[in-house]
């Protein structure tokens, strides 16, 4: 008997090896096609964002109505897959898909429409989602069908892992994580921008016959018959509050990923590039979530999360905490809020008859964060308040996950008394951790984040209380204005305030300065634009033969300072709302005192320059570098071309470069090789009174001009020899990196 049993084993163990065998390759086409169409999502976002720069600048706001814009079409997708399945059935919704695939060959391969730049009075928001729409509508809602698609097809095979087709959900996130870093890392260095637009559609076109393959097997596989109770289980409506609970927990990582990627790029350090690595944390914990079999959340994971939203809270407050400080902390709160919401989702998956139900939902949650970031926070928020909000989210939706055991507080008092006590010993300790910081965080950074997690992990085992002490301690320290902000505002491109203290007012964008005014002597320039060693110096011997300057950069209108009578000076500015502050003498005087006529233009300097005149300028001032995020459309050798050809015969052309990420010295030489022009490199070593370091090159063909310049101090002849050039079809700031 016990042969029999043992023969019986080994014939059920082949028939399993044997049917594991013949489900392989279904499961694999099913896999690569979910990673390719996942892979092609994420890598034409950055390809899309690139060609929209010389239109809309590097603002972070671009980033946030970009991603409402392709979550909104994410959810549209999943709709259309959760109706046409439930109508059409296994046989004819994979036959009802195959046109829809092919549609956008129609449009391909993607391309900016002419009038993709907004004008002056629509808005940029709206203009931008238009424009979206034309460029990359079509293709994007097609991709973006796969994920669901593919789970529900692969639902309906007869393979054994058909019941639980969430790996496929896995491996589409982690093509998502692959393409996201595929671009800038090794399509941008490599690629030109018109053979991305290329490759992208050929990788479409593989894309396409992938998923008809995958239709022809979904439609073609009988359907797998269900017994006994389970399909009355799996039939069963859905209760409210657990797709509400789903709805909580996509909105939750999504809302904070954006809310994080603002306060970073504008807060603590405007570095191009850095919007990626929010979104492949984002994206990585969806993999890991996914990949996992268990249907628990882990609950140190979850008290993990919320200690480290205490660490996160008070980096907040802290100005001249390092970067990697105030950075990478809040990126690993980012990683654990993400994964623990994420897994709370995966562990609360449906069976497959909800599966695009349950999907919806999520595309609906993602979609509400990015509205919230990308449409209500830039109209309602004068500042980056949507972090701090977020922030406090985060608490009162684990608290549902997390809560601590009774100790001995709460055994012996009263509920009320034990909260109010827990608060205010948070909120102290919150304080004394603010006012103590900011005297050796720089020496013992890691010290003070483990203090700080510390009491982070106490407060973690009462989710709620948590809640309202970050709520407190931002209402009383973060959301008032300072003492010396004297106005807050917030635009499109950004969020601004304007600070005044021992006797300077300046205009700040997160922590980048963008003009300094001396309350005591109005009229002399400060911060970048002192003399020596600097655009000063330009102006000082210079100054004779400039009749028309042409500035790309408004500030606060520093460089008026230096018009004299007689003097036709055009500021280009892409912010209105700079143009505002510049022009009220309640705030900045620059261009109302200067003896110039001055006038500004709103709207992409490039652009602008590009439709005027040739030879219309004696003096061209590039100066839209002065915080690390570099508009590249502005250096590109095309542009450069448009500059020289604006010049009057012996013009000049200035290009500030000083930057603290990025070397551009490469950029302008290679330019200047191109033009064969003259190229002296100049800097300020900051030892001026109200003045900082920086760095300015001079191009002109005129060699007197050039000499004149180089006879004053610090000014030297520019390294032709290092080159990096940039054109509108190629270009990469990972060449240029320090």
């Amino acid at each position: 008997m016990t042969d029999v049993f043992e023969s019986m084993h080994t014939v059920q163990a082949r028939a399993t090896i044997e049917g594991a065998r013949l489900h392989a390759p279904v499961r694999v086409l099913f896999t690569a096609t979910a990673f390719s169409g996942a892979a092609l999502l994420f890598v034409v976002q950055p390809l899309v964002a690139k060609l929209l720069l010389p239109s809309y600048g590097g603002s972070a706001t671009v980033w946030s109505t970009s991603s409402l814009f392709f979550q909104v079409l994410l959810l549209l997708a999943y709709l259309y897959v959760h109706l046409s399945s439930r109508r059409l059935g296994h046989r004819w919704q994979p036959r009802a898909h195959v046109p829809l695939i092919l549609l956008p060959a129609l449009v391909l391969p993607i391309a900016l429409p002419a009038d993709a730049a907004p004008d002056g009075d629509s808005s940029p928001v709206l203009w931008l989602l238009r424009t979206l729409i034309l460029m990359i509508g079509l293709p994007f809602a097609v991709v973006a069908t796969t994920g669901p698609v593919l789970q529900k097809w692969f639902s309906w095979t007869d393979d054994p892992r058909a019941d639980d087709p969430y790996f496929l959900f896995a491996a589409s996130n982690l093509g998502s994580f692959v393409g996201l870093l595929a671009y800038p890392f090794l399509i941008e260095p490599t690629m030109t921008l018109d053979a991305q637009r290329q490759a992208w559609s050929i990788g479409f076109g593989i894309f396409a016959v992938l998923t008809l393959a995958c239709g022809l097997v979904a439609s073609q596989t009988r359907v797998r018959l269900e017994v006994g109770p389970e399909p009355v289980v799996k039939t069963q409506p859905l209760e409210r509050r657990r797709v509400a609970t789903w709805l909580l927990w996509a909105f939750l990582p999504s809302s904070l990923m954006l809310a994080i990627t603002a306060h970073v790029s504008t807060d603590v350090a405007a570095i191009p590039l850095l919007w990626v690595v929010p979104l492949a944390i984002y994206l990585a914990t969806f993999v890991a979530a996914f990949a996992r079999t268990s249907r628990e959340v882990p609950r140190r994971a979850v008290r993990f999360a919320l200690a480290l939203s205490v660490v996160a809270a008070i980096l907040s407050f802290l100005g001249n905490a390092p970067i990697w400080l105030s950075i990478l902390p809040v990126l690993v709160f980012l990683a654990a809020t993400g994964y623990v919401a994420h897994a709370r989702l995966a562990a609360d998956r449906p069976a497959p008859v909800h599966l695009t139900h349950f999907y919806l939902v999520i595309a609906i949650g993602g979609a509400l964060g990015g509205l919230l970031n990308g449409l209500v926070a830039p109209v309602v928020f004068d500042r980056i308040l949507e972090y701090p909000a977020t922030l406090v989210l985060v608490p009162i939706v684990l608290g549902g996950i997390q809560a601590g055991p009774k100790g001995l507080l709460d055994r012996r008092y009263h509920p009320a008394f034990v909260a109010g006590l827990v608060i205010l010993a948070g909120v102290s300790a919150m304080v004394v951790a603010v006012a103590y910081a900011d005297n050796f965080v720089s020496l013992q950074g890691l010290v003070w984040v483990a203090l700080i997690f510390g009491l982070g992990w106490w407060l973690a085992r009462r989710p709620m209380h948590l809640a309202v002490i970050l709520t407190v301690a931002f209402l009383a320290g973060g959301l008032g204005n300072r003492g010396d902000t004297i106005e807050s505002s917030r635009s499109f491109f950004g969020a601004y305030h304007i600070d005044q203290s021992d006797g300077e007012r300046m205009l700040v964008h997160g922590n980048t300065v963008h003009g300094i005014q001396l309350l005591d002597t109005p009229d002399q320039p400060a911060s970048y634009y002192t003399s020596p060693g600097s655009i000063g110096d330009v102006f000082a011997q210079l100054g004779d033969r400039f009749n028309n300057v042409g500035v790309i950069g408004l500030g606060i209108g520093t460089l008026a300072a230096y018009g004299t009578t007689g003097q036709h000076m055009t500021f280009f500015e892409i912010d209105p709302e700079i143009v505002r502050m510049a022009e009220d003498p309640e705030l900045f005087t620059y261009l109302e005192d200067s003896p110039a006529d001055i006038k500004t233009v709103v709207g992409d300097g490039r652009l602008q320059v590009e439709a005027l005149n040739p030879g219309t300028f004696d003096l061209l001032v590039l100066d839209a570098f002065s915080s690390d995020s570099i508009p590249v459309h502005l250096l590109t050798r095309e542009a450069f071309r448009v500059y020289a050809e604006k010049l009057a015969p012996g013009g000049v052309l200035v290009v500030h470069v000083s930057n603290r990420v990025f070397d551009l010295r490469p950029v302008v030489a290679a330019a200047a090789d191109d033009l064969d022009l003259i190229a002296l490199e100049g800097s300020g070593d900051g030892t001026a009174p109200h003045s900082v370091k920086s760095k300015w090159i001079v191009l002109s063909a005129d060699k007197g001009a050039t000499d004149q310049l180089a006879s004053r101090p610090n000014w030297r002849p520019l390294d032709l020899e290092n080159q990096t050039e940039w054109t509108d079809d190629y270009s990469s700031v990972l060449s240029v990196l320090r």
